[in-house]
């Protein structure tokens, strides 16, 4: 069924999508509240009209986010405090909600949809009767891609603002991508190269369709991301274990060493070697977090030529707040 199909559904558990991925059904309060939890983080679920509460949630899920389809039948109060560890993408199918993410308030519903900041408290009420798509992303995840495709400067992070209108343009493109996603082609979750793809066009539709505080860099440059970049980052990213040097990417992409890095100082506000330095980290990163039985500390960080142990560590530290140590500990392996 098409998402364009799914604005009138008031509540009716055979026209939700996910039909066939259910997570929970429930008339109790506190039995709704603890299955939404375990999934998304804590919070206080309050139902404010006199109508009779059921709580239906369908979920899919894939390795960076997961794609979410809720409704309360009641007029509900959501209190989660702080996301901290995802941002919410929100969609009504049907109803109306009201959001307030810190100083960042919007309504929902009738084609607009918005993204809930993780750093920021918030509170929201769903109309009754509201059915809500919803994309949880991992946070690294959806700020990696912001770095990638969007030039998000290293420290920095990605915020989101107000309701965005989804029924024309990007907007009905990007929902007819997700739409798919939901077809049960098996793909997202699947684990493969092809159901990562789809995971990060989806991230990439995010950041495309929903205003947040890069997207006057995108328009300034006609794009995400200057050509130049683009093809750079390609190239590191498809040889990070090999010595790369800043000749080595002007020849590579075909410009000359200072329009290289004008290219890097506009689209990324950073040097092409220090990009390469956080491409190297966040690869050490994956290694260390999805060890195998062989996968040492001391062997990664020479693979991706950081020579220097200590120094490594240290870099390590500060980007992603704990040392490569502590990553393989939690992975299982040390």
């Amino acid at each position: 069924m098409s998402l364009g199909g799914m604005h009138q559904i008031h509540g009716r558990p055979e026209a939700l999508p996910l039909s066939a991925s259910p997570l929970f059904a429930s008339t109790d309060v506190d039995e709704a509240r603890a299955r939404v939890a375990e999934v998304y983080c804590d919070h206080r679920l309050d139902p404010m009209g006199r109508g009779r509460f059921e709580a239906r949630h369908n979920r899919l899920s894939g390795r960076a986010l997961s794609v979410n389809v809720m409704t309360y039948t009641a007029k509900t109060m959501i209190t989660p405090g702080a996301l901290r560890d995802f941002y919410l993408f929100q969609y009504p199918l049907s109803g109306h909600a009201s959001i307030a993410n810190g100083t960042n308030c919007h309504e929902i519903g009738g084609g607009r949809g918005g993204v809930v900041n993780p750093e920021e408290d918030t509170c929201m009420i769903w109309g009754e009767g509201c059915a809500q798509l919803m994309i949880q992303v991992r946070r690294e995840a959806l700020q990696k891609a912001a770095r990638s495709h969007f030039g998000l400067p290293t420290g920095q992070s990605l915020r989101f603002s107000g309701a965005n209108d989804m029924r024309a343009g990007e907007g009905k493109a990007f929902l007819g991508l997700l739409s798919y996603a939901m077809s049960g082609e098996g793909l997202l979750g699947a684990g493969g190269l092809m159901g990562q793809q789809l995971e990060t066009m989806l991230m990439v539709g995010l950041l495309q369709t929903q205003r947040h505080n890069l997207s006057d860099r995108a328009a300034e440059t006609g794009g995400p991301l200057p050509r130049a970049v683009r093809l750079a980052e390609e190239y590191m990213r498809a040889h990070l274990t090999e010595v790369i040097t800043l000749e080595t990417l002007a020849r590579a992409v075909g410009v000359s060493e200072r329009a290289l890095q004008a290219a890097f100082r506009a689209g990324r506000g950073r040097s092409p070697m220090t990009v390469l330095r956080d491409l190297r980290l966040e690869r050490a990163w994956q290694e260390l977090s999805h060890p195998g039985p062989a996968t040492r500390v001391t062997e990664v960080a020479m693979q991706l030529g950081f020579f220097h142990l200590g120094r490594f560590s240290e870099q390590y530290r500060r980007k992603f707040g704990c040392t490569p140590s502590e990553t393989l500990r939690g992975a299982g392996r040390l």
